[in-house]
């Protein structure tokens, strides 16, 4: 019997969308996820689109910071 090629189409994985690549960076964050999202299934992550989303997402997340401890100290 014969093994299929090891390098098949449908075992390459997949460009990440943006809320793909929003979602690990989220999980990341909060230190949650699952196996499909950093495991070799996973969708493929260029360095940019990670360090544009989680430089964005630690910029909001310490904006949100902000806001709320001025809101509560007025």
């Amino acid at each position: 019997m014969s093994q299929p090629p090891e390098n098949s189409a449908r075992d390459t994985p997949k460009k990440a969308n943006l809320l793909q690549v929003i979602w690990i960076v989220v999980s990341g964050f909060f230190m949650i996820g699952r196996n499909r999202d950093y495991g070799p299934g996973a969708p493929k992550i260029s360095p940019a689109q990670l360090v544009v989303v989680a430089v964005a997402g630690a910029v909001l997340f310490v904006v949100g910071l902000i806001t709320l401890v001025s809101f509560i100290t007025k």
